[in-house]
């Protein structure tokens, strides 16, 4: 396989983001979105939200290089043009490492904050129960300000009732 790796973290980053929550359900339901995506791994839509579906977008990086000395951050390598692409999207969007050895995530705000290069991330946000509740507020409280009306398509159906 060529990008097993690669492939293996998408998948350890799918079964962290669904774990159940409050023991009934996952509160996230991801969908990989192919190889051919640049800069977006998964779309993630948030289970539960009301009438409208929240989403986010995850760029996954996986190592089995392990951890730095002095700060304990995951070794894992993205380039400053991902951290660029994957921050121009209008909607929330994150960065995820993975220690594959560990099966471990971390998550990461890719929204502009920082336009650089990374030769590390931080472990500060591991993906657990607390920070997906953490991520589902976040997101949902983003969208909450959306309002789908604000669109006035040119391509509105006039028999459509």
């Amino acid at each position: 396989m060529k990008d097993a790796l690669g492939q293996r973290g998408e998948r350890i980053f799918e079964v962290l983001i669904t774990k159940f929550h409050f023991d009934t359900s996952p509160i996230f339901k991801p969908q990989f979105l192919g190889d051919k995506w640049q800069y977006v791994d998964f779309i993630v839509e948030l289970v539960g939200a009301g009438s409208y579906i929240p989403y986010f977008f995850v760029q996954v990086k996986t190592t089995r290089q392990g951890y730095t000395k002095k700060e304990n951050r995951l070794k894992v390598k993205v380039k400053e043009e991902s951290v660029i692409g994957i921050a121009s999207y209008p909607a929330p969007t994150y960065i995820v490492g993975i220690d594959e050895i560990q099966e471990i995530g971390y998550l990461v705000s890719a929204n502009g904050e920082n336009l650089t290069s990374l030769s590390s991330l931080a472990t500060n946000f591991p993906i657990n129960k607390q920070n997906r509740e953490i991520l589902w507020h976040e997101v949902n409280n983003f969208w909450s300000q959306y309002s789908p009306k604000n669109l006035v398509s040119q391509f509105s159906d006039q028999q459509w009732r």
